[in-house]
């Protein structure tokens, strides 16, 4: 629908030589891969070609979910959900002046929640090569260290941005369906016939598309149909950005990697040796007419509405080295990255700032918190930040179950489960660690709560404990818990111990023991997760699945740090870093599932040994020594 790979064939002579040069030659190391390990290539790739133009293909495919979730959310605006789903994606990134920290030297955190497996993986790689020096981790797809750092710079996405693309609402022809009304006359609407492979079917399938001039009809209702427009529909600048932050030597070279809108809408936030942290809230934003509402689908039937040009980049959202010395962003609007943030909606047209005014969640109230509290950090307490588990303002709904308690809970005083879940979330410290047995009992009391209570009014008892924007000085009163929600309180705690009794025979399991991460059949015990409705929202971001017959639930693959990693601006430039499972799909690799028992379970970070010489003095078991340029 969206053309990725003929817009890429189309425009490859409008990318930068020296990637062009790049692509073709990992291409062709891709090819002499296959061709030398013949069993290794998958049976599905039959006698397919390898091309130059896939791996901007891919980079385009790979970033599509930002923008085209966009126009879909538009679409959801007005009630209309269309047959296209947006992959789930979160990250954390926090950035410290020298100022902060103890050594003197500015450090970032990249920490992209992604799914562990698929498309989307993320997979560790250095690379010297020429001006190319860079670390980190990167999509199989492309040539380039994805998210990490270069001998001078460290770079982060997470996501967020300015509005990128639009819905316009088309007034079909009822004579003729296949045209709709444009100013005083009507404009052609497009067949495109397409076959697409799918597995098991001997034959392909057709599939008919439906172009106007704004983009693909992606819904329809009645006479009305529903087309996406995206700036980046011919666009093919991102696996250039890739390449400008892998050889920038200053923040100012990375901010070219994200001129002409180069990056998917995206907060970034680098680091240089030189001292700086630079945020930008970045994305190729059109220059919209005013007097639009352009959170919904605008009228297709007219001009008026045409966009009037893209945006540079220097409107875009941007601070360089805030007084405040730090910055975060965990998926939160501009102006929460830190008390005080000088990046307000009202300075900006609002599909620039394009988020909720005055609001944050437990990560981005957590890591504000953190970063103000501590005014010196130092390197080791930088890395456990990255991996931090704390629950923030648990103690609130300890307090109110407490209070719940005295008032109601004397129907309880006979029942030992009940009060020995209760006696233990009213001393838990709020660190889900995975050796922690309050952490699962609190866990469970919030999920049954939650199911006890409609999802109204389980919001609503939320907003009543939780205040996660006074820190900003923005709180505004609270409603008082009612007795009925008191009640619901402790009934969901007895409730809780007794589920956790008949499912595992016990109240006394720790954190761990429930909550895994593993392979195939082997798993540890983890700590921290994304329990957003458990109110379990810790900084190290944890998707579970769902229950497993043994009556626990793993982490991953859908979503999760899938490549933490802390860089310390020093010369030379140090990092960490904390896979989730391991670097090879071969069973018979100790790579397997090594980071998923040595790192992931017990929250530690490896360093990247990144100088070269660093790697080569013990840390390099073979070498394979290609010749390049390939002798005639």
């Amino acid at each position: 629908m969206w053309r990725l790979y003929d817009v890429a064939r189309d425009n490859y002579d409008k990318i930068m030589p020296e990637v062009r040069s790049d692509i073709e030659a990992f291409i062709e190391g891709i090819g002499d891969y296959m061709a030398a390990h013949p069993d290794q290539v998958p049976s599905w790739w039959g006698n397919r070609r390898l091309e130059k133009y896939m791996p901007v293909a891919f980079g385009r495919q790979y970033i599509w979910g930002w923008p085209a979730g966009q126009a879909f959310g538009d679409l959801r605006a007005i009630g209309v959900t269309p047959n296209f789903q947006v992959d789930m994606r979160a990250s954390n990134q926090m950035a410290i002046s020298p100022s902060r920290s103890k050594d003197g030297f500015a450090m970032l955190i990249i920490d992209p929640h992604l799914q562990w497996f698929g498309r989307q993986r993320f997979w560790e790689l250095r690379l010297h090569a020429g001006e190319i020096n860079a670390s980190g981790f990167a999509t199989a797809g492309v040539p380039y260290v994805g998210l990490g750092h270069s001998s001078d710079v460290a770079w982060a996405h997470t996501t967020g941005g300015p509005d990128t693309a639009d819905v316009y609402t088309l007034q079909l022809d009822p004579a003729n369906p296949l045209r709709y009304k444009y100013d005083n006359g009507w404009r052609e609407i497009k067949t495109r016939k397409v076959l697409i492979t799918v597995k098991g079917e001997e034959k392909p399938r057709e599939v008919t598309y439906y172009d106007s001039h704004y983009g693909p009809i992606v819904a329809k209702k009645g006479n009305t149909a529903y087309a996406a427009k995206l700036a980046y529909a011919e666009d093919v600048g991102y696996i250039e950005s890739k390449y400008l932050f892998n050889i920038a030597k200053d923040y100012k070279g990375a901010m070219k990697a994200l001129e002409n809108g180069r990056v998917m809408p995206q907060n970034i936030m680098v680091a240089d040796t030189g001292g700086n942290i630079y945020y930008q809230r970045t994305g190729r934003v059109p220059i919209r007419p005013k007097g639009y509402d352009w959170t919904k689908p605008v009228d297709g039937s007219t001009s008026k509405t045409e966009w009037l040009g893209i945006h540079k980049t220097s409107d875009l959202l941007s601070i360089l080295n805030p007084p405040q010395g730090y910055m975060q962003n965990c998926n939160v609007p501009p102006d929460v990255m830190m008390v005080n943030s000088p990046l307000q909606a009202e300075k900006f047209p609002f599909y620039m700032f394009n988020d909720r005014i005055h609001n944050t969640h437990q990560r981005g109230y957590s890591a504000v918190k953190w970063l103000e509290e501590h005014k010196k950090i130092s390197v080791d307490e930088m890395k456990a930040f990255a991996v931090d588990m704390f629950c923030p303002q648990f103690d609130r709904w300890v307090k109110e179950l407490t209070v719940a308690n005295q008032k109601f809970g004397s129907g309880y005083k006979t029942d030992a489960d009940y009060q020995a879940g209760l006696g233990q979330i009213q001393k838990w410290d709020g660190y889900a660690n995975a050796d922690s047995p309050a952490a699962l009992k609190y866990y469970y009391w919030r999920n049954t709560l939650m199911g006890k209570l409609s999802r109204d009014g389980y919001n609503a008892l939320i907003e009543k404990v939780n205040d996660y924007v006074d820190l900003f000085g923005w709180s505004k009163p609270r409603q008082a818990v009612t007795e009925a929600e008191q009640r619901a309180l402790i009934d969901a705690l007895a409730d809780a111990m007794k589920r956790m009794r008949s499912t595992h025979g016990r109240i006394d399991l720790v954190y761990g023991d429930y909550f895994r991460v593993g392979r195939d059949e082997l798993s540890w015990p983890v700590g921290g997760g994304t329990h957003i409705p458990e109110g379990m929202a810790t900084l190290r971001s944890i998707g579970f699945g769902e229950e497993r017959p043994d009556h626990t639930r793993w982490g991953g693959p859908s979503s999760g740090q899938s490549s933490t990693e802390v860089v310390v601006l020093s010369k030379p430039i140090r990092s960490f870093t904390q896979p989730p499972i391991g670097q090879s799909d071969r069973r018979d690799s100790p790579h397997y599932r090594d980071q998923a028992e040595k790192l992931f379970s017990p929250a530690k970070m490896k360093p990247s040994w990144f100088a070269k010489e660093e790697l080569l003095n013990g840390h390099v078991k073979s070498q394979i020594q290609l010749d390049w340029p390939r002798k005639k």
